[in-house]
């Protein structure tokens, strides 16, 4: 995946924690879909999600910068024609699909097999 969109309600989340009206903004769970929908500010979900998993990592490596992590194992996701990648936090972000708030989604084109595992960074930059 070369590009996420930044989501407007990714945006909101971060305004309004450094606002100090929200003490849960994590990134906690990275989705993927068959939408090849092209990302938009605007969108607030996956156009078609079919697995969910919770981020493998986060980190900071530099100031002003993160770094998040999820890791498709051989078993995760077999089968399924990826078409799209969203990021999900804050309160309300769990194994649910739809739940939390996309805070920026990307385009991967692919097809998960058993014989493999897939490392998805998504770097985010202030």
């Amino acid at each position: 995946m070369a590009t996420a969109t930044l989501t407007d309600a990714g945006r909101s989340l971060m305004r309004d924690a450094r606002r100090g009206l929200l003490g849960d903004v994590v990134i906690k769970y990275v989705a993927i879909g068959t939408s090849s929908t092209a990302p938009a500010a605007g969108q607030t979900a996956l156009g078609a999600e079919t697995f969910r998993k919770a981020l493998t990592t986060s980190g900071s490596p530099s100031a002003g910068v993160g770094l998040f992590t999820l890791y498709l194992a051989p078993g995760d996701a077999v089968g399924t024609g990826i078409q799209e990648v969203g990021w999900f936090a804050g309160i309300g972000a769990t194994a649910t699909p739809g739940s939390g708030v996309m805070v920026a989604r990307g385009l991967y084109v692919h097809t998960k097999t058993a014989g493999e595992s897939i490392q998805v960074d998504f770097t985010l930059t202030e």
